[in-house]
């Protein structure tokens, strides 16, 4: 388990709050880690029922997953990877939406017309 948290510390290490650039860098960060622990869950060989995979993981790593994967029967990681791909997808919308608002706020219309165009096809969207 204690390879497990440095690897993580490792991870969390790399991207540091100093190493950002601005408050809307954080959703392509988080969405970055969870796909690099999605990673790290998906190559789980903990043994379910009769079948018995070799180990692609270290040792140390691959026997804290398969302790969890035992105390979970089996459904551990996968729960933690629809979750994680769940959130992901949250996270890419999130950008996409952030883009939007950048983008709509860096190129103002000039004429308030075509502003307020756009501001009824997102009030009707809402809807």
């Amino acid at each position: 388990m204690k390879e497990l948290f440095l690897q993580l510390q490792n991870l969390f290490s790399r991207y540091t709050v100093s190493n950002q650039h601005s408050l809307s860098q954080f959703p392509s960060f988080f969405r970055q880690i969870c796909k690099e622990f999605t990673d790290l869950l998906a190559q789980d060989r903990s043994p379910l029922g009769n079948s018995r995979p070799s180990a692609i993981l270290e040792a140390g790593v691959q026997s804290c997953l398969t302790h969890f994967s035992l105390i979970t029967h089996g459904f551990g990681s996968p729960a933690i990877i629809a979750a994680l791909t769940a959130f992901q997808n949250y996270l890419v919308e999130a950008i996409k939406g952030l883009d939007k608002m950048f983008l709509s706020s860096s190129n103002s219309h000039p004429s308030g017309e075509s502003g307020t165009k756009s501001t009824d096809k997102e009030a009707k969207h809402r809807k």
